[in-house]
């Protein structure tokens, strides 16, 4: 199944710089957001959304077509 990912900010790096943030995986179904994360070897701490939606859980079952967007964390004071 493909499942399309958009990474932000410092996180783009981890693509190919032709790429702007943006791949589409070919992950096998009943394939996880963590299962994602470990294909990207996105290390650290990141916010997760899928489907424009905030998901904390990392065993959640993506489908066909999913859209999954990784988020660096903010900083500020």
């Amino acid at each position: 199944m493909n499942i399309s990912v958009k990474l932000y900010g410092m996180l783009r790096d981890h693509l190919p710089r032709e790429a702007k943030g943006r791949t589409t995986l070919e992950m096998p179904v009943g394939s996880t957001v963590a299962d994602v994360l470990e294909k990207l070897a996105v290390p650290g701490a990141y916010m997760v959304a899928v489907n424009q939606g905030a998901e904390t859980d990392r065993a959640v079952v993506l489908q066909e077509g999913d859209q999954v967007r990784l988020f660096p964390p903010v900083g500020g004071g």
